[in-house]
């Protein structure tokens, strides 16, 4: 009976931990099918390259904010008609012809930031070309969210020929809504005033927390910017990497050569063993996003609230452990 009784106990255990691990998961799969958004694109982009010279009075009168008034008009002129910025039109043009496709991915995330935050106002999309800068893919400024849409092209895209492939593996159009979450989490989260490793992986977990609040349904991987492999292991070596940080004394050190090793981007993080090319790069991201979240699941405070706490009272209270 006793050992009877002592399963019952087991599995009802068992099926509370079940309950409420499937409560912190959905708790951030809230409903915003009733908040209102617009979402206005214009096409920067098509409206200036490759179009008649003649035309430039007309497209400076209806994006004013595009042309700084120091630039004379000849710069514009040649860019207008620049053989491989036209050549970029092309591959560009053939991915996007429309963006009709990404008007709910994008609506979708301008909910969620208003359920959170109801003083947000959706900025107006103008899509533009990077001038070959693959590192700012979107820009959020004030009410206009730039883009440049030349950074999501495809992986294996000639354009990208040369570029580093831990870069390129972001640069597809699925990464577009993602870019456009970033740019505005930026905004939301300011630097941590502490210069330790340990608040600076919690700052970089609280942008990634806020990713996981207006992106609920995007997989992990896609929001950190990991290839599946790469996402797997940093699941797997959790605790090994925490371990890492805990043994040589890493947390509460200013040593900013930290930043390049664990924090920046990069094609794999830097532990000095033989383990390196297996592992992601920015580990401590992956590290200071796991601490939020275990924060968020044992405390009731709102997103708000959150991203302006000290980055040490939310490892205090989030009583973190590692994967293992």
């Amino acid at each position: 009976m006793k050992s009877v009784f002592n399963i019952l106990i087991f599995n009802s255990l068992a099926i509370l931990f079940l309950f409420s691990a499937c409560q912190n998961k959905n708790t951030l799969n809230v409903d915003v099918s009733k908040i209102p958004v617009q979402v206005r694109i214009l096409r920067f982009d098509r409206d200036f390259y490759g179009q008649p010279v003649s035309k430039l009075p007309d497209i400076k009168q209806k994006y004013p904010f595009m042309f700084p008034p120091h630039v004379p008009d000849s710069i514009w002129a040649k860019k207008m008609q620049d053989s491989l910025l036209l050549d970029l039109k092309t591959q560009v043009d053939s991915i996007f012809p429309d963006l009709k496709f990404y008007r709910p991915a994008i609506a979708d995330v301008f909910k969620h930031i208003k359920y959170y935050f109801p003083k947000f106002k959706e900025p107006k999309i103008v899509t533009l070309y990077s001038d070959w800068n693959y590192l700012k893919k979107a820009v959020y400024v004030d009410s206009l969210e730039l883009v440049s849409l030349d950074n999501f092209l495809g992986t294996n895209n000639r354009i990208y020929k040369g570029i580093p492939q831990y870069i390129k593996q972001n640069m597809n159009p699925e990464n577009l809504p993602v870019a456009i979450t970033e740019s505005i989490v930026e905004t939301q989260v300011i630097p941590s005033k502490s210069k330790t490793f340990l608040a600076k992986m919690i700052n970089f977990g609280k942008r990634l927390y806020l990713l996981d609040a207006y992106l609920p349904k995007t997989p992990d991987s896609l929001k950190i910017g990991y290839s599946t492999g790469k996402m797997q292991w940093a699941k797997d070596n959790e605790e090994g990497v925490w371990q890492y940080f805990i043994d040589r004394e890493l947390l509460y050190s200013s040593d900013q050569k930290l930043d390049m090793r664990f924090l920046n981007l990069a094609p794999y993080s830097k532990f000095y063993s033989e383990q390196d090319l297996h592992s992601p790069g920015y580990i401590g991201r992956y590290i200071g996003w796991q601490i939020v979240r275990s924060f968020m699941q044992k405390n009731k405070v709102s997103l708000h609230k959150m991203i302006r706490m000290p980055e040490e009272e939310i490892f205090k209270k989030s009583k973190y452990k590692p994967r293992k």
